[in-house]
């Protein structure tokens, strides 16, 4: 065949080609115009404006003053409930109260925890972080500590297969947490419910269009609802939820597709932002288009893929594995499978590194203790997957999507994570030592006790992020970060660079900020109790952090009674201060300046002082049991009635102190430089004087040592 004649064939199988894109294309269009004008439907039938207008009507009906003043209202209801003659006489005039918008029903749930002895109910369709946060949590807690029953309805049969799954539910697990910490007394009960009424104990009922358990106090969509003490609709809702079905998933399932035809009218969650609008969509790991749709390629077989791999192809771009069973399946360096489809595959423990992912679809999968040191995946679906153990070494996760994503106890030591998309992700103890977080969604993501050293969060969002217990170093950047609303009380943030950060309503209490850079930050509502800071410490010109509730470590304060314990404050200037009955117990104090300190009475119990500077400090009855004062300058300090019990002292400067009926058994002294040091009465039993200068000093029986 001439080569005029292939290139005429060519051009036909390719006119082909084109023609049967064309085809699938058209479809494709024809499809979303269904779509579309399905949505305009569902939109056009919604039944919020008969039910607005229904609202107002009974607003109105309940402004009347004759309606208010006389406590009538109707109650609908499946049965007649009746009352005793005592309660109808105890209560003849009912409150009603129009509660509107999102800050004053999140007050009215707030109050009913605080208020409840007996019994709370929440009714709730969706259980959501935006309103389930640190402080609900600990509400829920002190509410139950009183010895309070704890009821919640949740889960809306709309949702179908979905129940418990994605954002709408991703606070899901904090409460099934509360239930396994206090069982029979905290409850979940899937009712299948679009209700929104909370009761607490018999003092009032709030019922409306508030999702109380969905939405925080800070969007400023309109809600409107009731509040009343009426005994006869309090009574009604608590009968109501005690008469529920409870229900699994299957009879979800049952009764979806019993009333598909009602849902498909009815069913307005697929737009429904307003109910968690500071969700944004893309934080969400649910697709428009069905899983069928992410990949126009067929399904190759696990059989297929290994043994095309094992004859040495490598290049598998776009390739479907949807679903496979990968484990045990390990891929050699330089396997290019990027866009491929791997969603809800099963790749735990395999070994893929180095490998090309960028672009893939991962949603779902098991990855955990699986290695991925730098494997590309880069602009990857990762929502949802299960990385829990996994290593990702140098792994390049740049612009990523891990909503959702369990990376607990992951090794992520300088991956770039730049613009990664990491919402409600699971980083807890997971090592980010040197990664690159820059730009990152980090909102919701809990990074407790996580390895951040040397890791950069410039200008990423850690809105509500968790960050305590983790370890940081001063090379630890959040220049320009949002974290907003993050926990990070407890942390050691010393020389740790916060400038023009966004700390607003912040929790850093307890952390420490010697010497760290807060410039420009907005620290509006940020928590700052028992955190400590120095004059080295940089703080924005107009705030005070003392009225905040922060600590000043600087010489000749007074920090009288303080509990420092455990705090790192090595290499302070704390000449002249107060510590007088100072809990000091396991701090860090090595080569810090407390010369003329007062720390008459302070617990030093396991306190570190090495190279410390304590010369002419007042230590009367000071407790050091078990401390280190290695090298420790003691020089003249008064150490009179002191617990030296166990104390490593060795090397340490001693001259001329006074350890007047100190307790220095089973201390170690050695090489200890304790000339004309004056120990009467003092207690040695067991200590080790090996090596120690005793000239001058005076001995336990009052003789002076030669």
């Amino acid at each position: 065949m001439s080569e005029t004649e292939l290139d005429l064939v060519s051009i036909a199988t390719r006119v082909l080609q084109l023609e049967e894109e064309q085809v699938i294309l058209k479809k494709y269009i024809a499809k979303l115009k269904r779509q579309l004008e399905a949505q305009e439907q569902r939109f056009n039938d919604r039944p919020e404006p008969q039910m607005l207008e229904s609202l107002m009507a009974e607003i109105a009906s309940l402004q009347q003053p004759c309606d208010l003043g006389n406590g009538h209202m109707s109650v609908i209801a499946d049965r007649q409930i009746e009352l005793d003659t005592e309660t109808e006489k105890q209560k003849s005039d009912f409150q009603y109260q129009l509660v509107c918008d999102r800050p004053n029903s999140r007050a009215v749930l707030m109050e009913a925890l605080s208020l409840a002895q007996e019994r709370l109910i929440i009714v709730c369709p969706w259980l959501n972080c935006n309103s389930i946060n640190d402080e609900l949590l600990q509400k829920f807690r002190d509410c139950l500590n009183r010895g309070c029953l704890i009821n919640i309805g949740w889960g809306y049969l709309g949702d179908r297969q979905k129940i418990g799954k994605g954002w709408r539910y991703n606070a899901l697990a904090d409460l099934q947490e509360l239930a396994s910490e206090y069982p029979g007394q905290f409850s979940l009960t899937l009712l299948g419910t679009h209700e929104n009424y909370l009761v607490c104990d018999s003092i009032f009922a709030m019922l409306g269009s508030h999702n109380f358990l969905t939405n925080s106090d800070q969007s400023a969509e309109k809600e409107v609802g009731i509040r009343t003490d009426d005994c006869q609709i309090i009574k009604a809702l608590i009968e109501r939820f005690d008469s529920s079905e409870v229900l699994d998933e299957e009879e979800i399932e049952r009764r979806f597709v019993a009333t598909s035809d009602y849902l498909n009218r009815a069913d307005y969650l697929e737009g429904l932002a307003a109910d968690s609008e500071d969700i944004a969509l893309e934080d969400s790991c649910e697709d428009v288009e069905d899983e069928s749709e992410e990949c126009r390629e067929p399904v190759v077989s696990v059989e297929e893929f290994v043994r095309r791999y094992s004859e040495g192809e490598k290049d598998f771009t776009g390739i479907n594995l949807a679903g496979a069973d990968l484990r045990g399946k390990n891929l050699a360096s330089g396997v290019n499978l990027s866009n491929a489809n791997l969603n809800k595959a099963n790749l735990n423990g395999v070994t893929w590194q180095a490998v090309n992912l960028s672009g893939a679809i991962l949603k779902g999968a098991d990855m955990r203790e699986a290695r991925f040191d730098g494997t590309n995946f880069s602009l990857a679906n990762l929502c949802g997957v299960n990385l829990y153990k996994a290593s990702l070494s140098s792994a390049n996760l740049n612009q990523a999507n891990l909503v959702n994503a369990n990376l607990s106890q992951a090794n992520l030591s300088s991956a770039n994570l730049n613009q990664a998309n990491l919402v409600n992700a699971n980083l807890s103890q997971a090592n980010l030592q040197s990664a690159k977080l820059e730009q990152a969604k980090l909102r919701k993501a809990i990074l407790r006790a996580a390895q951040l050293q040397y890791a950069s969060f410039s200008e990423a969002d850690l809105n509500s992020a968790n960050l305590s217990g983790s370890k940081l170093t001063q090379q630890t950047k959040f220049t320009t970060a949002n974290l907003s609303q993050a926990n990070l009380s407890g942390l050691y943030l010393r020389k740790t660079d916060l400038n023009n950060a966004d700390l607003t309503n912040a929790n850093l209490s307890n952390s420490n900020l010697l010497e760290a850079n807060i410039d420009r930050a907005n620290l509006k509502g940020v928590q700052l109790e028992g955190a400590i800071y120095n004059q080295a410490t940089l703080f924005p010109t107009d705030f005070d952090p003392v009225k905040a509730g922060a600590c000043l470590i600087a010489p000749y304060v007074s920090l009288q009674n303080a509990d420092l314990t455990g705090r790192d404050l090595s290499s302070v200037n704390l000449m002249g201060a107060n510590l007088q009955d100072a809990n000091l117990i396991s701090a860090q104090l090595n080569n810090s300046n407390l010369r003329d300190a007062n720390l008459s009475g302070a617990k030093l119990q396991g306190a570190r002082l090495d190279g410390c500077n304590l010369s002419r400090a007042n230590l009367k009855q000071v407790n050091l049991n078990d401390a280190r004062l290695v090298s420790a300058d003691l020089t003249t300090a008064d150490l009179t009635e002191a617990d030296l019990r166990q104390a490593e002292l060795n090397s340490a400067k001693l001259r001329g102190a006074d350890l007047i009926s100190a307790d220095l058994r089973a201390a170690n002294l050695s090489y200890a430089d304790l000339s004309g040091a004056n120990l009467t009465a003092a207690k040695i039993g067991g200590a080790n004087l090996e090596n120690a200068k005793l000239t001058g000093a005076i001995m336990p029986d009052g003789s002076t040592h030669e």
